[in-house]
């Protein structure tokens, strides 16, 4: 059965959206940079892979972000994907005066951007291309260098946090096994 639904210019509420879209399961990352008076950050969900060749990626920032200005400033950010036992992070990241929130939160440096510790991915950029789109300025990234551990990776799904478990092993080997690609 079919159903036909009329669409009404301007009838989609912020709410609407902001709940259809909590339906897509996002990583919970933590953009970090260096600013003038010591390091910064932002909780970021809009992270995706851009390109294999040359390794890069987006980051999605409000326009009016302290973290986006220290990015474009430092020319550099690191993508740290946070862990499931790292949730704390993502509000702490999210909130509150960005030259405060890596206060006593355990971090390392690469070259002058600050690593998170404890997460379960970690990628260094190099700044290549800003995007303005409404509200958002999407960041692309040349990444220049990873670390990746076995910590399991922290999910959002209708605004909870969520442990992601690889249960398609199983099911990867198989189609690989099959010549098919993943």
């Amino acid at each position: 059965m079919t159903e036909t639904v009329e669409h009404v210019e301007g009838a989609l509420s912020t709410r609407t959206y902001r709940q259809t879209m909590s339906r897509f399961p996002k990583s919970c990352t933590v953009i970090t940079t260096a600013g003038a008076d010591g390091p910064v950050g932002c909780t970021a969900t809009s992270v995706f892979s851009l390109s294999l060749r040359p390794p890069s990626l987006v980051v999605s920032l409000g326009s009016t972000s302290t973290t986006l200005v220290n990015v474009l400033s430092s020319g550099r950010f690191m993508v740290n994907m946070l862990s499931s036992s790292q949730y704390e992070l993502s509000t702490r990241f999210a909130t509150g005066d960005p030259s405060r929130r890596l206060d006593g939160v355990p971090h390392t440096w690469w070259g002058d951007v600050p690593v998170l510790a404890d997460t379960s991915a970690s990628l260094a950029c190099d700044l290549v291309q800003v995007v303005s789109a409404y509200d958002h300025t999407l960041v692309v990234g040349a990444v220049q260098w990873t670390r990746t551990d076995e910590h399991t990776p922290l999910v959002l799904l209708d605004g909870q946090a969520h442990v992601a478990r690889p249960r398609l092993a199983a099911w990867r080997d198989t189609i690989e096994e099959s010549g098919d690609q993943v």
